[in-house]
């Protein structure tokens, strides 16, 4: 199958029971339904890094009608084919199946749909924690600011950041712009990959964090 194949989602079952978080991609440009926190937090990660390209939820299914489905199809800058990535049971991966599914996830295979699988385990989520924390005061940015970016600015940020630079002194830096602005242009840098910094894997996103161009 091609990617092509992979870029719409399957339904959410329908279930009472069930938890739905709505949410803008911003780098799909579209929404998306998730049915866990725990799909909810590998959202997020897909958004953080810049090295993948295109991403969609429920892909497709396990292995038939009445097995599991594939928690998310990820395309990467250096594997245009993709990959699959499952939560295990721990982690949540029921949540994204039908009640009582068949799903063979007991024993994940290394590849589902001739593509290779990751498997999310509770510890990985685990070890993203600050990180998706800090995407998640991230995102809200670049989704109001998505269709008002500001090329001129982000191009003067680039040239700011020659070396590692605290939010705080980029706001001051810049002060003839509105603080949001600044920052929504510096965070777009950021998902790009065109700025990095090292601190919002490890430290609480503050007026501290340091960034500095790619």
């Amino acid at each position: 199958m091609s990617a092509a194949t992979y870029t719409e989602p399957l339904p959410l079952p329908q279930a009472s029971w069930r938890r739905r978080l709505e949410v803008f991609s911003p780098k799909l440009d579209r929404r998306l339904s998730l049915g866990s926190y725990q799909a909810w937090r590998c959202w997020v990660a897909l958004e953080a890094n810049p090295a993948i390209t295109k991403f969609c939820e429920r892909p497709i299914r396990v292995a038939g009608k009445n097995s599991a489905m594939i928690d998310f199809w990820v395309q990467l800058n250096s594997d245009p084919r993709g990959e699959f990535w499952l939560l295990d049971d721990e982690a949540g991966a029921s949540a994204q199946a039908d009640p009582k599914p068949d799903n063979g996830r007991t024993s994940p295979p290394r590849h589902l749909h001739d593509r290779s699988v990751r498997l999310i385990t509770a510890e990985v989520l685990a070890s993203w924690d600050i990180p998706v924390a800090n995407w998640s005061q991230i995102l809200p940015y670049l989704v109001s600011f998505r269709r008002y970016r500001q090329a001129l600015l982000e191009q003067s940020l680039v040239v700011q950041l020659a070396r590692f630079t605290s939010l705080d002194e980029l706001i001051a830096a810049f002060s003839d712009h509105d603080a949001s602005e600044v920052q929504a242009s510096l965070f777009w840098l950021l998902a790009s990959g065109r700025v990095r910094s090292p601190d919002i894997a490890t430290a609480p996103l503050s007026g501290a964090t340091r960034f500095r161009r790619a």
